[in-house]
């Protein structure tokens, strides 16, 4: 990330997808805001600027940062979090910037709170919120495309390689495979051969 980068982040502002913070804050507060942007569609924390007047600080860091970001977000975030962490240099200065993904087996947690993106404001889930977020497919190492297919076959019953590729535009062999891997998994259940195969959910075939 460059600095133009970030005074484009500036411009835009605190929200949904991008917090900054004056200073480098404790082990706490890194893990919730971790836990909420993985919530969420992911994001940037950007430690060193003070938005509201858009000031660089700088904080001060060393070659131990990295790792010690990298313990809270396996340690105090469950499941664990994998960010990626840039050290940008202007004015002789530091910005750090945490750059968060959105997270594939939500919800995540900190100290057994889930915590979510409200506008610029990283608050606990009400209980629905967290229920709609969670599904019965976390935790089995599924991408994006593979539980959002899961999701397409509760509700419509079955999908084809065919239907997979349009809806996520992907190769026919991607498809392929990540069905596979769906099959593999026991998640579901290949009915029919070559063109007229459909997958369905493996608990639909067994009740």
């Amino acid at each position: 990330m460059t600095w133009d980068d970030i005074l484009s982040l500036m411009e835009q502002g605190e929200g949904q997808s991008v917090e900054f913070e004056k200073f480098i804050p404790a082990e706490d507060d890194i893990a919730r805001e971790l836990v909420a942007f993985s919530n969420a569609d992911g994001g940037k924390i950007i430690y060193g600027i003070d938005d509201k007047n858009k000031h660089l600080i700088g904080v001060m860091v060393d070659g131990s940062f990295e790792d010690w970001v990298k313990e809270i977000a396996k340690k105090r975030c469950v499941p664990p979090i994998a960010p990626i962490i840039e050290v940008v240099h202007k004015a002789e200065k530091q910005l750090v910037v945490l750059t968060v993904p959105e997270g594939l087996d939500k919800p995540y947690k900190s100290d057994d709170i889930c915590y979510i993106r409200d506008g610029s404001v990283s608050r606990p889930a009400k209980e629905n919120e967290e229920k709609e977020m969670t599904n019965p497919w976390s935790g089995k190492g599924l991408n994006k495309r593979q539980i959002r297919s899961l999701q397409l076959i509760s509700e419509h019953g079955a999908i084809t390689n065919r239907e997979y590729r349009e809806a996520f535009n992907v190769s026919h062999k991607t498809a392929h495979l990540e069905m596979t891997m769906l099959e593999d998994k026991k998640l579901v259940k290949s009915e029919g051969a070559g063109r007229s195969t459909r997958y369905i959910l493996a608990q639909a075939l067994e009740g």
